[in-house]
């Protein structure tokens, strides 16, 4: 093997944490050996017990993880944590904090664009766990970063050889074939990696549509779901979950202007109801595995009454995943979609919906999907619930972080409900007269 062999080979492998550079900070002692003691291993470790010799150390070095205490004189987590920003925006910044330190978490983690934060005092394995999940999304970033760099590098060289719209997804969607062709081939002696490879596939779907994280999965949860529900077997439900994790894989081959018409119900839609699906299932389908999933992905857009997109199926001719994957994603967008300037409350997004039973909606599936997300008594323990502050319940915990209109985090994903915050959150909903959406299991 040449050295340039061995050089790229190199470069194509993700790095382990411990080759992951952590910048530890705190005024006591005692917790810095405490915490260097426990992550030494994992980790390359600096350590300050000041903040001004840290950001001294930032200006002139890179790191990849920043831990700081949230209490400290002089210079407090939450102002550290914001100086680090500035230097190494890239870097994931974690806090630690006591209870009592809330009201200075909520400001650091909107100031310092802090990834979570930790409790003081912690737990070991649950502090180790928190630092792995960080770093795989720093990772999993940094090689989304590499991957657009070089897409973009290869755009820029197309653009020289082509200026219309068309040409250029025509590209674009030629070196995907090529990718999934690779990653086809890379399935068939490495299928420990499978689910890896639609964890990658489902974040490239997130970043090209700026869906939050867990967009993609909540839609594959509450599809099989429903087709379990409906008597599908276990191969059928699997392969609608597949199906619906992956069904936005074409956007990936839309310019941007045209993803940003995605506004649902538009009459300019045509060509993004028909690109997309047919992308989606040409990419899918180049893969051996995954060759049985493309009905679902190529017919999403279908309307049950044959005036959907990009054959004008109806009834029972288009695949049952197709049909569910449709009034799942529609109602997903409705009260959350990234593009619905008017997004809708659950009630009225249910309204909606039952209007165009029977000519875009299955009326059976349109009816078992609402019964479901109604039924959180459910067995279903894989289930994800998108629902108002009205049925919000004491002890619910939530999958994502509730954003405000103004852009601040109010609920950090992973916290548990009480009475108190469903209060201040009905309250906010008077004030602003606003309905707002929560995602919990």
């Amino acid at each position: 093997m040449t050295e340039a062999m061995i050089d790229k080979q190199q470069k194509e492998t993700l790095p382990e944490n411990s080759s992951l550079k952590l910048l530890l900070l705190d005024d006591e002692e005692d917790i810095i050996n405490a915490l260097k003691r426990l992550l030494r291993n994992n980790y390359e470790i600096i350590t300050f017990s000041k903040g001004c010799e840290a950001i001294a150390y930032l200006n002139e070095n890179h790191v990849d993880i920043i831990m700081s205490d949230m209490r400290m004189p002089k210079m407090d987590g939450a102002e550290f944590l914001a100086h680090a920003r500035d230097i190494i925006p890239n870097a994931i910044r974690l806090l630690l904090t006591g209870y009592s330190d809330m009201d200075s978490t909520v400001k650091a983690i909107n100031d310092g664009g802090v990834y979570t934060y930790i409790s003081k005092p912690w737990n070991n394995q649950d502090l180790k766990l928190t630092l792995e999940k960080a770093s795989e999304h720093y990772l999993l970033k940094k090689e989304a970063k590499r991957l657009n760099e070089e897409v973009a590098k290869a755009n820029k060289e197309l653009e020289i050889f082509n200026q219309s719209l068309e040409l250029k997804v025509a590209q674009r969607t030629k070196a995907l074939q090529a990718s999934t062709k690779k990653l086809k081939n890379t399935l068939q002696t490495q299928k420990e990696l499978f689910f890896d490879v639609l964890d990658m596939m489902s974040a490239t779907i997130e970043y090209r549509t700026g869906f939050s994280a867990g967009h993609s999965k909540r839609i594959a949860i509450q599809c099989k779901t429903v087709a379990k529900s409906l008597g599908l077997d276990d191969i059928n439900c699997r392969r609608i979950y597949l199906c619906a994790l992956l069904h936005e894989i074409g956007t990936v081959g839309l310019s941007d202007d045209l993803l940003q018409e995605s506004t649902l119900g538009s009459g300019k839609l045509d060509d993004l109801l028909v690109t997309h699906p047919m992308i989606g299932a040409e990419i899918v389908g180049k893969v051996k595995r995954f060759a049985p999933l493309t009905d679902n992905i190529l017919h999403q857009n279908e309307n049950i009454d044959g005036t959907g997109l990009p054959k004008h199926l109806s009834g029972d001719d288009i695949p049952v995943g197709a049909r569910i994957i449709r009034i799942v994603k529609d109602f997903d967008f409705l009260i959350a979609g990234k593009t619905n300037e008017k997004r809708m409350s659950i009630t009225n997004a249910y309204a909606w919906m039952k209007e165009r039973a029977g000519i875009w909606y299955d009326r059976n599936i349109l009816n078992t999907f609402i019964d479901l997300l109604g039924n959180r008594e459910s067995d279903d323990s894989e289930m994800e619930f998108s629902i108002g502050v009205e049925a919000l319940k004491p002890g619910d915990k939530l999958l994502e972080d509730l954003i405000l209109q103004n852009g601040n985090v109010m609920l950090k994903a992973g916290q548990e409900i009480n009475s108190i915050m469903i209060d201040k959150l009905k309250e906010y909903e008077r004030t602003h007269n606003t309905k707002v959406t929560l995602f919990i299991a």
